[in-house]
């Protein structure tokens, strides 16, 4: 399953460092980043650049949540699992996990890469292809110039929204990729 883990923003990089120096391997089995790719447009070009996509929580896949727990405890870096109580905490729901692996769509490096869009004369998306194409009802703002939309959905026990990228047909990207830490 997998477990929420909330550190510094900025520092989650730092975080997995530390969980991965200090937590034993056999108290889980993957500590990660969720990231997402965005776009810059400079001078009429699309530079992508990759962040966090949901700065300051890192996450854990384990089947023994209380060792890797006991463990976190050892982690110098600030870290808190989420949960309820000071003693137990929850992993994140089947259908959250099922929903952010959607828009990961098998992604090996888990970033969740940006959505090719079609949109009409006045900026309506006609035509969406994967990660965002099942999610298109979610959708509570574009900015179609600048390159994303925004969804909101309830995940970790709250209403979030969630910044995606885009991309139009005929835009020119830049091969380079630059990661925001």
């Amino acid at each position: 399953m997998w477990y929420v883990v909330q550190t510094i923003t900025g520092n989650e990089e730092k975080a997995i460092d530390e969980i991965q120096k200090v937590v034993e391997g056999s108290a889980y089995e993957h500590c990660f980043l969720l990231k997402r790719e965005a776009v810059w447009r400079i001078q009429g070009t699309c530079k992508i650049h990759v962040q966090p996509l949901f700065p300051g929580y890192v996450f854990v896949q384990t089947q023994h949540p209380e060792e890797f727990y006991r463990q976190l405890k050892a982690v110098s870096q600030f870290t808190k699992v989420l949960g309820k109580e000071e003693s137990e905490f929850y992993p994140v729901s089947k259908d959250e996990e099922l929903f952010l692996k959607r828009l990961l769509n098998k992604d090996k490096e888990n970033t969740v890469r940006l959505s090719p869009v079609a949109v009409d004369e006045d900026g309506r998306i006609v035509q969406c292809g994967k990660p965002l194409q099942p999610f298109l009802d979610y959708i509570v703002k574009k900015r179609i110039r600048l390159r994303y939309v925004i969804i909101r959905i309830h995940l970790f026990g709250r209403d979030r929204e969630i910044l995606l990228g885009i991309r139009l047909e005929g835009d020119q990207e830049e091969n380079e990729k630059y990661e925001d830490r």
